[in-house]
């Protein structure tokens, strides 16, 4: 197992989805790896918080929302390697991974996932640690919502807590804006979420804005919310 193998194994060692072999070489990686150990403790509390909220009744238009985004987000092509076993568990550590972040986007005042709109890799919030913990981390807040980027990781993770609570026909958007004008993020889970999306090179400030359940391709509203990262 290479050293970028076991980066995407996190989700499946934390669910037990990993054979014997493959465990004690993730665990040999883990003592060495600060950001997977990070990751996985992310993840496990994730895990304990989905079994604490079996019973939490979803607010209205939560369900169409993440169903919407799942939708409109561009999915990774599959991968090819030359080994059946390593196709194997490549493929399982990728399942267990999305099955854990998906999960956390249906929770009430959960974590949630963020889906990138830009056509870029969707970027879990359970790997916000590794954005945190960067050595270049910058955080900028500004009222509810607070950003913080890595632009050698090239993410951005943003946090809103206590935006007013929305109807069924709107949510609130993020956006990544830079010369060539905004590019969507994604939907905030609730007025209270996280999202993580990849940065591009360019970005200079995000702005949250309120928009149609189903998102727009641009803002349609003042912002409720500017962070400049420059």
């Amino acid at each position: 197992m290479t050293t970028a193998e076991a980066h995407t194994l996190t989700g499946a060692y934390v669910l037990d989805a990993v054979t014997d072999l493959e465990r004690a070489a993730f665990d040999r990686h883990l003592a060495e790896c600060g950001t997977c150990a990070a990751e996985v403790r992310e993840l496990r509390e994730t895990a304990a918080r989905l079994g604490a909220a079996m019973t939490a009744v979803p607010g209205n238009g939560l369900r169409s929302r993440v169903l919407t985004a799942v939708a409109e987000t561009r999915q990774l092509p599959p991968q090819v390697a030359p080994a059946a076993a390593r196709r194997t568990w490549r493929k399982r550590a990728t399942i267990v991974t999305a099955s854990i972040a998906a999960a956390a986007a249906i929770l009430v005042g959960g974590v949630g996932i963020g889906l990138s709109q830009t056509g870029t890799t969707p970027v879990p919030v359970a790997g916000s640690a590794q954005v945190q913990n960067a050595s270049d981390a910058v955080t900028v807040r500004a009222g509810a919502a607070t950003a913080t980027l890595s632009r050698s990781l090239g993410r951005v993770v943003v946090t809103a807590s206590g935006l007013p609570a929305l109807d069924a026909g709107h949510a609130y958007q993020v956006w990544l804006i830079g010369p060539r004008g905004p590019q969507s993020a994604g939907l905030l889970p609730a007025g209270d979420g996280t999202l993580g999306a990849v940065l591009p090179g360019d970005t200079d400030r995000v702005a949250i804005t309120t928009e149609p359940a189903a998102g727009s391709p641009q803002p349609t509203t003042a912002a409720v919310a500017r962070l400049p990262l420059a």
